[in-house]
């Protein structure tokens, strides 16, 4: 390694891994999810940033301010389709923290990036229960090819 580099980067930094990735919601829904596409076109991802998703205009007026309200900010999963894993549609688990002025900017400033690239974001409540089916229903509103599970004959 370079001196130089050498200097500049500590042996060691402060950290340890995170014994969680999800929150039991998040890790419900996913599994859920997984469940729901098994079999289709399509892929999920969790955690997704926004600059990952989305591309400011080159010459944006605001391209600094735009880079600012989305940096830091992800998408708790982000639906892809086919093997160029062309983002389709992402769903954001809202749980007791949305109710909070704070957050509730930041899911403004989402639900706008989301909108203006003109992909869907779907919201859902981590505080209500949600069925392969029901998830496997709002997919496909949404996704092309995707049908929701048959109706079984009780």
């Amino acid at each position: 390694m370079p001196a130089k580099l050498q200097e500049r980067v500590p042996d060691s930094l402060p950290v340890t891994s995170k014994r969680w990735f999800f929150s039991q919601s998040e890790r419900a829904l996913f599994l859920k999810l997984l469940e729901a596409i098994d079999g289709t076109r399509y892929s999920i991802f969790p955690n997704v940033r926004l600059n990952d998703i989305f591309m400011i205009g080159k010459y944006s007026k605001n391209q600094r301010g735009t880079y600012a309200r989305l940096r830091d900010k992800h998408v708790d999963f982000l639906i892809v389709e086919g093997k160029d894993f062309c983002p389709v549609l992402a769903i954001e688990l809202d749980g007791e923290s949305h109710d909070n002025e704070t957050q509730q900017y930041r899911d403004e400033v989402k639900n706008t990036a989301f909108r203006s690239a003109g992909l869907t974001l779907i919201r859902l409540d981590a505080r209500q229960q949600h069925s392969l089916e029901s998830i496997r229903e709002g997919l496909a509103l949404h996704l092309p090819g995707m049908r929701p599970l048959p109706q079984s004959a009780d």
